[in-house]
Formats: C-alpha cells, structure tokens, sequence
C-alpha cells in the first residue's frame, strides 16, 4: 500500500532546482516535435523510390524495403495500442465515477477529503523538503514499477535521437547533392547535343565547299576530304565517349539517390516514433530529460525512506485506503489503487478536469503516432498494389514478400 506523505520544494540555501514542466523543454526538442508535427501534418508518410521495375533484383529489393517499412510501422503499432488501452482504461475509470450512484459517490468524496487532509497533517509535521513538484511525484507514485526501466529507455532515447537527427540532415545533403550532380549531368548532355549539331552543321558547310571546288575548279580535294573526315571522326569519338561517360553517371548518380530515398523513409519513421516517445515519457513524468527524471525520482526514493520511518498514526488513513477501494470496485473502477495517490481529484473537481485533461492529451498523442504508424503501412501497401498491378509476374512477387508480413489488423 502507498501513501502520500511527501515534503517538497522549500527554500534553498544555494543554488535553487526548478523542475519543469512539459511546456519546458530544449530548443532542439521543441524544433523536432515542430519536425515531426509537419511531417504528420502533411502526411509525409513515405516518399516513393524512382527504381526500374523491371530488373527483377531491383524490384525485390525495393519490395523488400516496403515490406521491412510495413513490419517496423507494424511493431511501432502494436507499442502504441497497448499504452492506449491503458490511458483508455483511466478514462474510463473517471467516467465510471462521475455517475457513481448518490450515496457511494458521497463515500467516496469522505473518504478522499479524509486522506487528504491526515496526508497534509503528516506533510506539515516532516522537516525535510524535497526536490520535487507534486505532479511528479504523483507521477512517479502511478507508475513506480516502471521508473527505473523507463530511465533506462529515456537514455537510450535520447542518445538515439542525436544519431536519428545527424541522419536525417546528412541524408537530406546527400539527396541534395546528387539532385545536383544529375542536374550538372544533364547539362553537359544538352553542350554535346549542342556540339553535335554544331559539328554536323560544319561538316556540312565544308562538304558544299569542296563539291563546290570540284565542280567548278576541277581542284583535287583528297587532302581536304581526308583531314576533314578525320577531324569528324575525333570530334565524334570524343562527343560519343562523354555521353556514354555522363550516362553511366546518371545511372550511379540515381542509384544512390533511391538508396538515400530508401534510407530516409526507414530513418524518418524512427526519427517520428523516437521523437513521439520523447514528447510521451516527459510528459508522462513532468520533466525535461532523463537527467532530471533521474534526479527527481532519486528525491522521491529519499522521501519514501523518510515515509517508511513515520508510518506510525496511520491507522485513519488505511482505513480510509479501504474503504475507499470497496467502494470504488463496487461501482467497477478497474485501476483503483490510482486515485489513493491522487485522492484531491475526487475532492476537488477542477483537478479531476486536469486529470482528464492530462490523460486526453496523452491519449491524442498516441492517437496521432497511431494514426502516423497506420498512414505509412497504407502508402507501402498502396505502392505495393501499384506493381501488383502491373504484369503478372510483379504480382507474384508482391504476394510472396507481402505474405512475410503477417496479418497487419
């Protein structure tokens, strides 16, 4: 059983901590939630690839990286459904209380108003002041089990995130890059037609030329005829050598765009996801970044060891604890050790609205990276469909690799 007996903020003697809110965050996670929220805002789910379809090894690969596309969008779903059942869940639980009949909804305002008060009397008699804000502790009161596990991933999400980032930007200067150099190939295309036509126009002239001195001069012309054919078949070779030169780099060149263009679709859905589940613990926790949620969770450790040593007198409050959680499974509130920790939102209704409002907002945050998630799974399968489409042979394929994904519901 867990109590809310817990000091906190007093004042400093040096240098003062401020936890934060949610609204206080980095600049750089401000401008990757920016990212992320025009990217699901014009619903950038994938970028199609420019690949020859009919090269087979080509076309495998390519299907490929749809279907590795689908199964991580697929995996990022399933992640995201689970935490919603459960914000659903506490919603739920709310509503559940707001129609309690009269006379439980009464017990359940006494005994609430009970706690509360006998936890404030024990708050007031602890000379030790912590470090912490009481949204976090209740916070970290509601999902104790998960705090140090959460740490962990905070770090590693964060670490991740940088990589992810560097990513993106080194892969948007690659795309930008080769853009350019299939520009700069096609303009040296267009100087050898040029070339061409010039050359074509000048052997034509000296040709006219040298009828000319036959016919009315009767003048031997071999020389001529034989430096000129020469200078052609150089100029020729020479233009003929380049095109083939610039055409192989435009095959390179789009080759390793389709690899860039292949490599941010699969960088962009984990930089989306990564970004969400940043945006997701921080408000979950009320903190900034796994530093903080460490510091604020070792501050919460220390108080529950201060608790442990003045348990004595709290007879009224487990007997309040009990009768409490009868009566909210009397009336089919499934998560009922919840409100024990957050008993002033069964007192006061203006704290069940931020309650409410709390697990909304953390809902329409999954809500959106769901909806993300799905989005990407819909254009890699509307692609796929595409070539299906296309000769019997592609279908094949796209009904082979597909089958490796699995039932997508």
């Amino acid at each position: 059983m867990r109590f809310n007996l817990f000091g906190f903020l007093g004042k400093k003697k040096k240098k003062e901590y401020k936890a934060a809110e949610p609204e206080d965050i980095s600049l750089q996670q401000q401008e990757d939630a920016a990212e992320v929220e025009k990217i699901i805002g014009d619903k950038l789910y994938f970028e199609k690839e420019n690949v020859d379809l009919g090269n087979k090894s080509a076309r495998i690969a390519y299907l490929e990286r749809l279907r590795d596309t689908i199964m991580e969008a697929k995996r990022q779903c399933n992640d995201v459904k689970f935490e919603y059942g459960r914000v659903t869940s506490y919603l739920k639980d709310i509503q559940m209380i707001d129609t309690a009949p009269e006379d439980d909804a009464a017990t359940i305002h006494v005994c609430a108003k009970r706690i509360l008060e006998l936890t404030e009397m024990r708050k007031s008699l602890k000379g030790k002041r912590y470090r912490i804000t009481e949204a976090q502790r209740q916070a970290l009161e509601r999902y104790e089990p998960d705090v140090g596990r959460d740490i962990e991933k905070l770090l590693e999400y964060e670490d991740y995130q940088l990589k992810i980032h560097n990513d993106l930007r080194r892969l948007g200067g690659e795309k930008a890059f080769l853009e350019s150099e299939k520009k700069e190939i096609n303009r040296k295309q267009k100087t050898l037609r040029s070339i061409s036509k010039a050359l074509a126009t000048i052997l034509t002239i000296v040709a006219i030329a040298l009828a000319v001195l036959v016919a009315v001069w009767k003048i031997d012309i071999t020389v001529p005829f034989i430096a000129t054919a020469a200078f052609a078949f150089v100029v020729t070779a020479i233009i003929m050598s380049e095109s083939r030169k610039n055409r192989m780099e435009m095959a390179i060149a789009e080759k390793k765009e389709n690899k860039a263009i292949s490599l941010t679709n699969r960088v962009k859905i984990k930089y989306v996801n990564n970004v969400r589940t940043l945006e997701y613990m921080n408000v979950k926790y009320r903190v900034r970044n796994a530093t903080e949620l460490d510091f604020v969770y070792s501050q919460y450790q220390q108080a529950k060891r201060e608790w442990a040593r003045q348990r004595e007198g709290t007879i009224q409050i487990e007997e309040n604890h009990d009768k409490l959680i009868e009566t909210l499974k009397k009336i089919g509130v499934r998560d009922r050790e919840i409100w024990f920790v957050q008993v002033k939102a069964l007192v006061d209704p203006s704290e069940m609205v931020e309650v409410r409002h709390d697990l909304n907002l953390r809902r329409q945050k999954l809500r959106d990276q769901l909806d993300y998630n799905t989005g990407v799974m819909t254009e890699c399968l509307n692609e796929m469909d595409r070539i299906r489409v296309k000769k019997p042979e592609y279908e094949k394929d796209v009904e082979r690799i597909l089958a490796q994904t699995g039932s997508l519901d």
